[in-house]
C-alpha cells in the first residue's frame, strides 16, 4: 500500500480508494499487531485520513467536519497509551535500559497500565463505521485542480505554525507546528503524480516532522520525571541533563530544516506531466 493518489483516474475515485486502504490497514494492524504497535498504526493511519479529507476540505465543508471529528476522536481514545509508549521510547533513544534501570522501569510499567483492550474495540467500530460512510462521501464535483488549493492551503498553515513557534517555543507551538508539517508531508506524498514540486519535499518534511515529535516527547518525559523524582534517586537528574542536550540539537534542526523549506509564501504548483510520472513510478 503507498499513501498515494492516482492521478489517472478521478479524483473522487482516488479519494475513495486510499481512504479504504487506510482504514483497512487500520483494522489489519488491531487484528494482527501487539497492543502498542496496534494503538501506533491506528493513530497514524488516523492522522493520514484527516490529511486526506483536509485536501479538500474547501470542497466538502460538511462532509470534512464529520469525518474529521469521527478520526479525531477515534485517535484521541488511543492517545493516553500511545502517550505513555512515547516517553518510554524517548528514554530509549538516549541511552539502553541499564544505564537508567529505576526509570525505564518506571516507564515500562506506566505504558502497560495504558493499554487498555476495551479502547481498541471501540476504535475497531468507529473504523468499520467510517468505512461504510466512504461511498457517500460527496465527491462528484471534484476535480484535480481542486488539490492546488489545498496543498498551498497546507503550506500555509505550516508556514504559519512555524512563523509562531519561533515566536514562542513552547511545547503548545511545537505540536501545532508538527501537526501542520505532517499535514503538509502527507499533503505531498498524495500529490507526488500531480504536483511536480511534492516529491523532492517529502524527504525532508519527513525529517522535520520526525524531529519535532522527538523534541516533544523529551519535553514531556523530562515533566513526567519531575513530578515523579522522589522515585528515581541519582538518575533524574542525569537524564534530564541527556534530554536537554537532545531537545537544543532537535530544536536547531527543526529551525535549520524550517528555513529550508518555507522560505516562500505560497509554493509553486506546477503539473506533473504524464511522461514524467511514467518515469518516477518506474524508479
Amino acid at each position: 500500500m503507498t499513501y498515494r493518489l492516482n492521478r489517472d483516474i478521478p479524483l473522487a475515485d482516488a479519494l475513495r480508494c486510499t481512504a479504504r486502504e487506510e482504514i483497512t490497514a487500520s483494522l489489519d494492524a488491531l487484528q494482527q499487531r501487539p497492543g502498542e504497535e496496534a494503538v501506533h498504526e491506528v493513530r497514524k493511519h488516523c492522522k493520514k485520513m484527516r490529511a486526506l479529507l483536509r485536501l479538500v476540505r474547501a470542497q466538502i465543508p460538511d462532509c470534512y467536519r464529520i469525518e474529521n471529528a469521527h478520526y479525531r476522536a477515534l485517535a484521541n481514545s488511543l492517545s493516553g497509551t500511545r502517550d505513555a509508549v512515547s516517553i518510554r521510547d524517548a528514554l530509549l533513544m538516549l541511552a539502553p535500559p541499564e544505564r537508567f534501570p529505576n526509570t525505564f522501569a518506571f516507564l515500562q510499567q506506566n505504558a502497560k497500565t495504558q493499554t487498555d483492550p476495551e479502547a481498541l474495540a471501540a476504535a475497531a467500530e468507529m473504523l468499520r463505521q467510517g468505512l461504510s460512510r466512504i461511498d457517500n462521501w460527496p465527491l462528484a464535483q471534484l476535480h484535480w485542480r481542486h488539490t492546488k488549493h489545498g496543498y498551498r492551503q497546507g503550506y500555509r498553515r505550516a508556514r504559519k505554525a512555524l512563523s509562531r513557534a519561533r515566536a514562542e517555543a513552547g511545547l503548545e507551538q511545537y505540536h501545532e507546528l508538527r501537526k501542520r508539517v505532517k499535514d503538509h508531508w502527507y499533503h505531498c506524498r498524495l500529490l507526488q503524480d500531480t504536483w511536480r514540486e511534492a516529491t523532492p519535499r517529502s524527504a525532508p518534511l519527513k525529517q522535520m516532522a520526525q524531529a519535532l515529535g522527538d523534541w516533544r516527547d523529551l519535553k514531556l518525559l523530562c515533566a513526567l520525571l519531575s513530578r515523579h523524582s522522589e522515585s528515581f534517586s541519582g538518575e533524574l537528574i542525569p537524564v534530564i541533563n541527556t534530554a536537554q542536550e537532545r531537545i537544543v540539537k532537535l530544536r536547531g534542526e527543526v529551525k535549520q530544516l524550517g528555513r529550508t523549506l518555507f522560505t516562500e509564501h505560497t509554493p509553486h504548483c506546477k503539473k506533473n506531466s504524464p511522461r514524467r510520472r511514467a518515469r518516477e513510478n518506474k524508479s
